[in-house]
């Protein structure tokens, strides 16, 4: 089941996405959505486009920073974090050889394969709760 969309511009911007992307796509969205209810300190999460991309961001500021969906290359679907972050260091600390990285900027997922939905959840935790974490581990 597809969750509506509140924003049309989103929604187009996924349209938008080669044929082969779309369904991944909209299930990394449905993902990052459904983990995003579960992380209250948020206050929610907003569903927008920030460089023409899918973003998904706390309405309450100060927890955490955005994370993106976007297509990387003829294969691959990438989950974009802010490359000021030290989060794709933490994804591969925590996750190692079991995600594939694109320099300090995002987590990629082939579309051939299922996504590792359980990975993801994590990664979309970690973003979403970036600054939150970092002023609680000071």
């Amino acid at each position: 089941m597809q969750m509506k969309f509140d924003d049309a511009a989103v929604e187009r911007a996924y349209l938008a996405m080669p044929a082969p992307f779309q369904e991944p796509a909209l299930a990394l969205r449905e993902l990052i959505l459904l983990t995003a209810r579960q992380l209250h300190a948020t206050g929610g999460v907003g569903e927008t486009l920030k460089w023409g991309q899918p973003s998904y961001l706390p309405l309450k500021a100060g927890v955490g920073t955005t994370v993106r969906v976007a297509v990387h290359d003829e294969q691959q679907l990438g989950l974009y974090v802010n490359c000021n972050t030290t989060l794709v260091e933490t994804f591969r600390t925590v996750f190692a050889d079991d995600l594939q990285y694109s320099k300090n900027r995002a987590v990629l997922f082939a579309i051939v394969r299922p996504l590792p939905t359980e990975a993801i959840a994590q990664c979309v935790r970690m973003t979403l709760y970036y600054h939150l974490d970092r002023r609680s581990s000071a």
